[in-house]
């Protein structure tokens, strides 16, 4: 029974279902066309932002404590906006660059500048009466050391006549740098007391189409809203995001906007496509839209748009849930590692040889067990304490299980398979369990805000090699076999792939490369140089055929925007080249250098003692 249960067949069919299944689930707005990014519009803007009293706080690791005045409620209450939750970095966050990158519409990780932090930055008069943003030019050269076309200042470049700010007197004027140009400069300023600032910022409005307002806390920042909301007219846009907090931590800003179409819906835009999730630098392209004026190709940010009704209460859940993620993925593993430790102790005291083959297969099928269990702690969302005994004791009890109904070594196929297919229907459902879960990517950093983040792609390429070596164990070289691993490798590639799926291109070269691989050595005549070309060219096929798939898509993945609409060879060499740099950066940054030669020290014990771990 359990070889028929984890046969190739099933292997192949469980992959290729997955694959169908995904697809047909995509809903119909994944095919349609990226929205335009140029609507002409006579309508005023303002961007205004809301602040909390700033706490800084650098503290990393440990789970933040709950808001105590969420932004976000206070918006729901105030007024007929679309509501979302604005992610204001990529990595490591940083309040004012946090800034800079709305300015400029485009964004890269912190560890990227050098220097890494943003210079002091000041709202200063000059002797002309003019106002400019003090040590703009440090940053312009900060922003030159970055691996992107980043500038500083560009939507206050673009914007006609320049952009007007309002500000209470008497505080930190960060917000302003949001109005600044190319050079530092902002074409009016309006400082006074916090009772009388939308009624300033709408007096600017008369001589200037766009006004950044920085509002003051508490119940007169809500009623500054209230005006600026009830004084909008239909052609206006507005929007009224938190103040980027003075804190060491990650956001996620409550974001409020009247003025789009479809109402006072759910936020999101083509950079996320996640509802209830924009980004920062989707602010520019769409103030720009709403005036008519063109959007630079260096710009990454996309025009928010509204997607179904907004539910404040279940997006401050997310929030809550995206914030506890990372300090919990270490310790779950370690969690999992010490209760695994305990096991093997426990088996070695009743019976050392057997006990110890029982307890390394138990924990083998458990580490196997643990993107399903983590999964399952998405749906939970248990407190920290419930979330680490899960992931340590439910892993290891399914391990057991599964060793007893299923005989090794192809007990190891069954948790593979049941994480391939959960992951698969999760990324056709826009994968609200991968972004919760300890595995995913975190939409809170704001590299990744659905698909597969780097540490579930490895995973899944690693699980299909499971299963399929699982399954396919004893039964010797054949082309039935050359046919079954291959087929699997297409199907999880497409899912991995896919632009609304996994949205993962490195992926795709890892999962077809490790079926090549794989498929070589099956070959029943032995391994030949045809075969090796072959093998060589997979990835590079799988890419041109996820680029024709995303295209008939409607191609309106991050792949189709910045690699294969790159502005000639050139751009498109230059995309390659800072991705590589990027990855070179990470590769030496950290303990990598040492876990990558812990994994290679891991392959080749393995390599060498296979028939211990077959026993």
């Amino acid at each position: 029974m359990p070889a028929r249960l984890t046969s190739p067949a099933r292997v192949l069919a469980a992959l290729a279902a997955c694959a169908a299944a995904a697809l047909s689930l995509l809903p119909a707005s994944a095919h349609a066309q990226t929205q335009p990014r140029t609507t002409a519009s006579p309508g005023a803007i303002v961007v205004a932002f809301l602040p909390l009293p700033d706490v800084f706080t650098v503290e990393e690791g440990a789970e933040p404590p709950p808001e105590l005045d969420p932004v976000l409620g206070r918006l729901d209450l105030i007024g007929p906006l679309a509501l979302g939750l604005s992610s204001a970095s990529q990595g490591s966050y940083d309040a004012i660059q946090a800034l800079l990158d709305i300015g400029q519409g485009t964004r890269v990780s912190l560890a990227t500048y050098t220097p890494k932090r943003p210079p002091e930055l000041r709202l200063t008069q000059d002797a002309a009466g003019g106002w400019r943003i003090d040590g703009w030019q440090l940053q312009r050269e900060r922003a030159a050391s970055a691996p992107a076309e980043l500038t500083p200042g560009l939507l206050g470049s673009l914007a006609g006549s320049g952009i007007a700010y309002a500000g209470v007197a008497g505080r930190s004027q960060r917000e302003a740098i949001v109005a600044a140009d190319g050079d530092g400069r902002i074409a009016a300023v309006s400082l006074g007391p916090a009772s009388d600032v939308a009624a300033r910022t709408l007096a600017l409005l008369r001589m200037h189409r766009v006004v950044v307002a920085g509002l003051p806390t508490g119940e007169r920042g809500n009623e500054a809203v209230r005006q600026l909301t009830e004084a909008r007219r239909p052609q206006d846009l507005l929007i009224v995001m938190q103040t980027p907090p003075l804190t060491g931590r990650a956001q996620l800003l409550p974001t409020g906007v009247a003025g789009l179409p479809g109402g006072a819906g759910a936020l999101t835009s083509s950079t996320t496509h996640l509802k209830g999730i924009i980004a920062g630098i989707d602010v520019l392209p769409t103030v720009l839209g709403h005036l008519g004026v063109a959007v630079p190709d260096t710009v990454k940010g996309q025009p928010m748009r509204t997607k179904g009704a907004h539910d404040a209460v279940a997006l401050e859940r997310l929030a809550d849930r995206l914030r506890v993620v990372l300090p919990r993925r270490l310790a779950g593993f370690w969690t999992f590692l010490g209760a695994w430790l305990i096991l093997l102790l426990i088996a070695l005291l009743v019976s050392e040889r057997r006990g110890r083959r029982w307890a390394m297969r138990v924990g083998a099928l458990g580490v196997l067990w643990l993107p399903t269990v983590a999964f399952l702690n998405a749906v939970l969302r248990p407190a920290r304490l419930l979330e680490l005994l899960l992931t340590a004791l439910l892993a290891l009890a399914l391990g057991g299980l599964t060793d007893r109904l299923v005989r090794f070594p192809r007990a190891p196929a069954v948790p593979a398979i049941v994480a391939l297919v959960t992951c698969a229907v999760d990324l056709a459902f826009g994968s609200p369990l991968i972004i919760r879960s300890v595995l995913g990517p975190n939409p809170l950093f704001g590299s990744r805000f659905y698909g597969l983040g780097n540490e579930l792609e490895s995973a899944m390429a690693s699980l299909l090699l499971v299963a399929l070596a699982a399954s396919l164990h004893g039964r010797g070289r054949s082309w039935r076999a050359v046919g079954v691993i291959a087929a699997a490798g297409v199907a999880l590639s497409l899912i991995v792939g896919a632009g609304r799926l996994g949205a993962d291109v490195g992926g795709v070269i890892t999962v077809l490369a490790g079926a090549a691989v794989a498929a070589l050595l099956m070959l029943p005549g032995g391994v030949t140089k045809r075969a090796i070309a072959v093998a060589i060219a997979a990835p590079v096929l799988g890419l041109a055929a996820l680029a024709a798939i995303d295209l008939a898509g409607g191609g309106d993945s991050h792949f189709t925007r910045t690699v294969l609409r790159a502005d000639g060879s050139g751009a498109l060499w230059d995309v390659v080249a800072r991705r590589y740099e990027l990855a070179g950066r990470q590769a030496i940054r950290g303990f990598m250098p040492v876990v990558t030669l812990v994994a290679a020290l891991s392959i080749a014990v393995a390599i060498r003692r296979r028939r211990l771990i077959l026993e």
